[in-house]
């Protein structure tokens, strides 16, 4: 009678820490039987944060002197910066089990996505994604601990070059949906037709269907950047928003850096004639999301059948999205 009520728990993933693993061999200075060490544990991972995250030439990648010299520099200038990381995520004793879960979402909606791992690595505030990879048949999926230290964290506002809007998507709750996305979004970008503004609206709103349904536990507005204020203002405007584009005949034009970019680019307000000062940034993707939520409750289609139908015509007819009504 109760066997309905048990609780399946996540698949453990594998997750590898190059931060953790350079903390570690530096104590005494990175060695050169160190650095070989780091190099066989992490394998094409360690590769790929030297070249295409720290901007380490490929030349030196197999001259294990040069990158014990560079990893003992490199933990002697990011030591506080590593310890306020530690000090963080030690009050988020439970992220891993959120990744887990959210990983075991996606592989329900997706069964053939295939294997996960999970590398955690530090980019000295310079990379703000999370990526995926391929190593060893299983997807790896990276994000860089520093960039995902909640709105509050000081160093922030003091790094020069780094705008205000990268806040909205720095919270540590955020990760595991973000790094679900990342997958998805490699999975189907180059399968997704994107000439028109409604093509991008669509492809944005799968993507943005797809963080809500994969973590349900993470409230909307926060997992998707806003403020409350703002997430009330485009419920509140939702059907405005949509006038706004069919008055100025935007849903099917195919220009996108002149007259529809503003409506997808992160940031801190969508900006543009005919629009409030207050309008909060990405509305094309709120709308398509919007969209897409109809579209699922209309047809009752799966999430990886959502992504599979690439017409967003059809899309839009189906869902029977009119807000103005």
């Amino acid at each position: 009678m109760f066997s309905g009520c048990r609780h399946e728990k996540p698949e453990k993933l594998k997750a590898s820490s190059l931060i953790e693993a350079i903390e570690t061999a530096a104590e005494n200075g990175v060695s050169v039987q160190e650095v070989k060490n780091i190099k066989q544990g992490f394998t094409k991972k360690f590769d790929r944060w030297c070249v295409d995250i720290m901007g380490i030439p490929p030349q030196y990648l197999s001259n294990d002197t040069v990158l014990s010299t560079y990893l003992t520099k490199f933990t002697e200038l990011n030591k506080p910066i590593m310890a306020l990381v530690k000090k963080h995520y030690a009050e988020y004793p439970d992220l891993n089990e959120s990744i887990e879960k959210c990983i075991s979402r996606l592989k329900k909606e997706f069964p053939d996505a295939g294997e996960f791992e999970i590398f955690v690595y530090f980019s000295q505030f310079s990379l703000t994604n999370t990526f995926t990879d391929t190593v060893s048949g299983k997807h790896v999926l990276g994000y860089s601990a520093e960039m995902f230290m909640d709105d509050t964290f000081a160093l922030y506002n003091q790094i020069e070059g780094m705008p205000s809007w990268i806040k909205r998507y720095a919270h540590t709750d955020q990760i595991p949906a973000f790094l679900a996305i990342t997958y998805l979004n490699g999975r189907y970008m180059d399968k997704q037709t994107r000439k028109t503004m409604l093509d991008e609206m669509i492809f944005q709103g799968k993507l943005w269907y797809s963080l809500l349904q994969l973590s349900p536990d993470v409230a909307p507005e926060r997992l998707l950047g806003y403020s409350s204020d703002e997430w009330k203002f485009l419920q509140k405007e939702e059907s405005n928003i949509w006038n706004f584009y069919v008055q100025e005949k935007t849903l099917f034009s195919t220009d996108f850096n002149r007259v529809f970019k503003r409506f997808f680019v992160q940031g801190e307000r969508t900006t543009g004639s005919g629009l409030p000062e207050d309008c909060p940034p990405q509305i094309g993707n709120y709308s398509g999301l919007k969209i897409i939520s109809a579209y699922a409750e209309k047809t009752g289609k799966s999430l990886k059948q959502i992504w599979e139908e690439t017409n967003a015509g059809n899309i839009l007819k189906q869902s029977g999205y009119n807000p103005i009504r």
